[in-house]
């Protein structure tokens, strides 16, 4: 814990405040000094216990007055700020994104097995053939069905994330 003196009317006052504190409250002392003199040399009070409390009154309307100018322009600044998509969007992108993926997925196996099938047929339908090529296709299809799920379990855990993150905003 720090002292400072400072003045006010030509009166000493030793203030206490933390340590690295001690210019501030100079600079304070020295406004508050720059105030009373103000008022004193107008005349405003008929005594200094009188021009005191209105150099507190003076100083505490100028600090309201910043706070409310501060306020405006915070509010301005958020209706000026372009607001972003909302959670509800967002989610309804990403979801309309999976589905279109998963939509070509499937029409890519759909298009496998007819290929597969075409294959087999030209090639005199044989039972065993077809067999084989319907195991295969079943195999790509489950493949490729693993593969969509795992990437709409990953889409799925980043859209959750990104609501999570516009809810905490």
């Amino acid at each position: 814990m720090s002292k400072v003196n400072i003045n006010v009317n030509n009166k000493s006052f030793t203030i206490a405040c933390d340590d690295g504190q001690e210019p501030r409250v100079q600079q304070l002392g020295k406004y508050v000094d720059e105030r009373f003199r103000e008022l004193n040399q107008a005349g405003a009070a008929p005594n200094e216990s009188y021009t005191l409390v209105l150099t507190a009154l003076v100083i505490a309307d100028d600090m309201f007055e910043a706070k409310d100018q501060a306020e405006k322009a915070r509010m301005q600044a958020a209706a000026s700020t372009p607001r972003g998509p909302s959670p509800a969007e967002i989610e309804a992108k990403i979801r309309n994104e999976l589905s279109a993926a998963y939509d070509n997925h499937i029409a890519g196996l759909n298009a496998e097995i007819s290929r597969l099938r075409q294959a087999s047929q030209s090639q005199g339908s044989n039972v065993a053939d077809l067999t084989k090529a319907r195991a295969e296709a079943e195999a790509a299809m489950k493949a490729k069905e693993a593969e969509i799920a795992a990437a709409v379990d990953a889409m799925t855990e980043k859209l959750e994330n990104v609501v999570k993150k516009l809810k905490r905003a």
